[in-house]
């Protein structure tokens, strides 16, 4: 077991500390993980009004806690926007019974404070796809309005207590975090829209869970086995997408579920069913690959799954209105710079 006890308020100060204590080899921006102790990448970035994030697609081979101390000497919260992808089926974790230990294998958002002591959980062979930021309690307040952030930051902590999270990583999420997580940004305002994309996740965090209170607080109605099984289920769906999908039946017997059940309540927390999720992430994940700029069109077929180059073409079109040949130029030339954003108008909640 590897332990970091930290208490910085911005990301690229801790990885100063990793890279002194691990003898990390920074190449720019990136910071690559030694094979003695996993594989993958992380890279911080310090935004304007003091935001810190810090974005990793990571693999360990030892079980790694992050130990935050509590400090009371500034305030500040910390949202964690975390996806995990196990190798086969296995979804053991290590044992504790330690309190305020959080495993971020679970593709959930957790928002914690900088008031609260927290140790985060990277278990060992687990990829961990994560981004994760630093804001100031008077930027959110700003942002938000100091009425909507208290409605929002008591309710939430009150369901954080209860060991209930409201909040789970799908599709929307996934778009926003696929853009931020690559070795090469190529935006010529590169700050101004990781920036952005930063600030989008805030505001879909905090306009989702409002809703979810004034609509007579419809959050999912479910066990915590029945959430944790059905985040399985979901991981599993959307691990590979070169082969055939899951069977509904193959992802019952997973879930424990019946197979009227399991798709009830999958609609229910993702809010699709469960095939029609499977495609837009399907698309999605094309999407990704083909902004990579690494391969041809043909080729991001196939690895989604897609033998025939013109069905891949119109599920393509039909997913985002533009062919596959047309999205990298449509994209690159049309990112919104930070000023662009169109905030929430708070006033009417």
């Amino acid at each position: 077991m590897i332990e970091v006890n930290y208490s910085n308020n911005d990301y690229k100060g801790l990885s100063q500390m990793l890279i002194r204590s691990f003898g990390l080899q920074p190449e720019g921006d990136i910071i690559r993980l030694p094979k003695n102790i996993g594989e993958g990448f992380v890279m911080p970035y310090n935004l304007p009004e003091g935001i810190s994030v810090i974005v990793s697609d990571t693999v360990v081979h030892d079980n790694l806690y992050f130990h935050r101390q509590a400090t009371a000497t500034q305030h500040y919260f910390i949202i964690q926007f975390n996806e995990s992808f196990s190798k086969g089926d296995d979804q053991s974790d290590p044992e504790t019974n330690e309190q305020h230990v959080y495993n971020i294998r679970k593709n959930a958002v957790l928002l914690t404070s900088s008031l609260m002591e927290s140790k985060f959980l990277l278990p060992k062979g687990v990829r961990i796809r994560s981004v994760r930021i630093i804001i100031g309690s008077d930027l959110l307040n700003n942002f938000i309005g100091s009425e909507i952030t208290d409605k929002f930051l008591s309710n939430y902590f009150s369901m954080l207590l209860k060991n209930r999270n409201p909040e789970i990583i799908g599709t929307d999420y996934r778009v926003l975090m696929d853009e931020l997580i690559r070795e090469k940004i190529d935006h010529p305002l590169r700050m101004k829209f990781i920036y952005n994309r930063v600030m989008l996740m805030i505001e879909k965090l905090v306009t989702g869970f409002i809703a979810k209170l004034e609509n007579n607080n419809q959050f999912i109605k479910l066990k915590d086995d029945e959430i944790n099984r059905l985040i399985r289920v979901e991981s599993l769906l959307v691990k590979d997408y070169s082969g055939a999908p899951p069977t509904i039946a193959a992802l019952s017997k997973i879930a424990a579920m019946s197979p009227t059940k399991l798709k009830r309540d999958f609609k229910a927390m993702y809010g699709l069913p469960i095939y029609e999720y499977y495609q837009k992430n399907r698309m999605i994940r094309a999407r990704s690959l083909l902004l990579e700029g690494k391969y041809a069109v043909k080729e991001v077929g196939i690895m989604v799954g897609y033998s025939n180059l013109g069905h891949f073409a119109g599920s393509f079109r039909k997913e985002f209105g533009l062919l596959p040949s047309e999205i990298v130029n449509e994209e690159t030339g049309n990112y919104a710079s930070a000023k662009d954003i169109q905030p929430h108008d708070w006033s009417k909640n």
